[in-house]
């Protein structure tokens, strides 16, 4: 189930605890004392990550000469990069201090508060991050790993009998967020396809609130989402990740259309939060309330709701990028807890991947005649750039690793995707062929899903990789992908399909509410550097700053110095000039800009 926006769809253009504690005894522990730091001499595009738990809370950045005729550019980054997907999220609080011979500081404009007014209360979101929530729980059960370990089957075997059309059969749904409680369901089968069956809720038939073709789906709709499903979403989750479980072995995916998933999203008319649709593993254990089989539930159309109001057009826009995005949640888990008996995957990961198919669905499926160019990517990823756009507006106020317990963000969901599309292109070496749905990440996700392995360590694992190197290096390309007049030493500081400075400037061109310009500038008077929505701060002199690092997430600080300037020493710390927390697993970045 993806959370999107209900406002007109724009058009795109398509584009893409390794660290010691504090110390006792006779280790000294990190040196905190910056006058017996060496500057760290970096040509442009150079990079370096510190451990300020092992090695030094500071950093330097050479002076004069080294600084060049025409000066120098550094990034400095504070970020936390524990692995560990926990109740309530690790944290560290810190203090930054930049200091040089000068006295006055140069700091950046804190985030738009724009940023987050734009955006609705995530009810769907949350409702999602649940459903993980209790799938984890579900895989970690004795009993139910051993149903699973005797009850997957994958592929389907050859004797799948598929159901007919017109068939009948109850399901049951859950009536709450929470999915404490369900209700029975009686559908009729309405398309049957080579690897989807379409089921439409018999409480709609003769319900002018659903009753097509004005208010509710036709079967010839129905047949052009079957169509879709088969010829492009069903190979791209399944040749990108996996293949899915067949408990019920009758060879097909199952869909079940019911006004019970719109009134899941209560007084949706208010919130401006749809739950569109949602996959839970229950249906593949042995439960009372399971139905026993691969099931996706999504909402009808109800133009006629004074509560929750969905178009025949919008729930039909959104049924299918849902389902790509909720395949990818069925897929994973029968492959970490069904076929390997583990736990499902960490729901940071889930998510990640989920968001990358939508993603994958807006490059592989193709424009359909009459629509314009970029239409497909539109439809499947824009929920992904709106959330992305929030999240690098202030990616020290978020977490990547999302906490357990929570009720989770979009800016998460955000940070989620942003980091599978770097960790992809960067891992990936398949040879593109976009006919056959293979891209260059496409070996990469495929491994990160067929695994026992969860969160930090499957990304580590997969990519060779210590994940304390990985989070601060996705970091800088968070800021450096495509800056202007920066030449990276490295693939890894940028991202190597996808030019996101490119994609946010287009989207504020076309929605500056929803896009905007980072200063404040009046309409059509954004200079182009800020429609970026990362800004980070900057200094030519002295810096101070206090906050929180969050796993994945820290403060990006741009040390800029003239020509013959003074070196300049950066320190991070803990609260009351400690050490900061190694529990947080900090890294220093620098990169040499210019």
């Amino acid at each position: 189930m993806s959370d999107r926006n209900l406002a007109h769809l724009l058009v795109l253009a398509a584009a893409a605890l390794a660290a010691c504690g504090e110390s006792t005894g006779p280790n000294p522990g990190p040196s905190l004392n910056c006058g017996q730091i060496q500057p760290t001499s970096l040509s442009p595009g150079g990079f370096a990550i510190t451990d300020p738990t092992s090695q030094s809370a500071c950093v330097a950045v050479p002076g004069a000469p080294a600084a060049g005729g025409s000066g120098a550019e550094h990034l400095y980054l504070a970020v936390a990069t524990a692995g560990a997907e926990v109740e309530g999220g690790i944290t560290a609080t810190y203090q930054i201090t930049g200091s040089s011979t000068a006295a006055t500081a140069d700091l950046g404009a804190l985030p738009s508060p724009l940023v987050s007014a734009f955006r609705g209360p995530a009810t769907a979101a949350q409702f999602h991050r649940l459903l993980r929530e209790r799938e984890r729980a579900l895989s970690q059960d004795p009993v139910h790993r051993l149903f699973g370990a005797r009850e997957g089957r994958s592929p389907a075997p050859s004797f799948a009998a598929a159901p007919a059309v017109g068939s009948q059969k109850s399901f049951f749904v859950c009536t709450n967020t929470s999915c404490t409680s369900f209700v029975t369901v009686d559908a009729t089968a309405k398309v049957v396809a080579s690897k989807v069956a379409i089921y439409l809720d018999n409480s709609t038939t003769g319900d002018p609130r659903y009753a097509p073709p004005a208010n509710g789906f036709t079967d010839t709709e129905l047949q052009d989402v079957a169509r879709v499903f088969d010829d492009y979403l069903y190979p791209i989750d399944t040749l990108n990740f996996a293949r899915e479980s067949d408990i019920d072995v009758n060879g097909v995916v199952q869909v079940l259309l019911t006004p019970r998933i719109n009134a899941l999203s209560g007084s949706c008319n208010t919130t401006g939060s749809v739950i569109l649709g949602y996959f839970f593993a229950l249906d593949l254990l042995s439960d009372p309330n399971s139905n026993n089989g691969e099931v996706f539930y999504s909402l009808v159309p109800d133009p006629l709701s004074n509560s929750c109001t969905v178009s025949k057009g919008f729930a039909r826009e959104n049924l299918a990028p849902t389902f790509v995005h909720e395949f990818q949640h069925m897929i994973s888990y029968a492959q970490h807890a069904i076929f390997r008996t583990g736990d499902s995957e960490d729901t940071w990961l889930n998510e990640g991947l989920s968001h990358y198919a939508e993603e994958l669905a807006g490059r592989l499926v193709p424009d359909t005649a009459g629509q314009q160019p970029g239409e497909m990517y539109t439809q499947y990823a824009l929920s992904n750039y709106l959330n992305a756009y929030e999240y690098l507006s202030n990616p020290e106020a978020t977490f990547l690793i999302s906490p357990s317990l929570t009720q989770g963000t979009l800016a998460e969901r955000g940070a989620n995707w942003l980091f599978v599309r770097w960790a992809a292109d960067e891992f990936g070496t398949t040879t593109e062929n976009l006919s056959q749905f293979r891209v260059r990440g496409t070996d990469f996700t495929r491994k990160l899903v067929q695994t026992q392995l969860n969160g930090a360590a499957n990304v580590a694992t997969q990519s060779g990789e210590a994940f304390s190197n990985l989070v601060p290096q996705w970091q800088m390309a968070n800021y450096l992908d495509d800056l202007p007049g920066f030449t990276p030493s490295s693939s890894r500081l940028q991202y190597l399909t996808l030019d996101l400075r490119a994609q946010f400037a287009s989207l504020h061109d076309q929605d500056p509410t929803n896009f905007p310009c980072r200063v404040g500038a009046a309409p059509g008077a954004c200079p182009e550097e800020a429609k970026y929505p990362l800004y980070p701060d900057s200094t030519r002199v002295t810096y101070s700053r206090t906050g929180t690092l969050r796993q994945g997430s820290g403060r990006h600080v741009r040390i800029i110095q003239d020509a013959g300037a003074a070196a300049v020493q950066f320190r991070l710390l803990g609260s009351s000039a400690t050490p900061i927390s190694a529990t947080a697993v900090p890294r220093i970045g620098l990169v040499r800009i210019r």
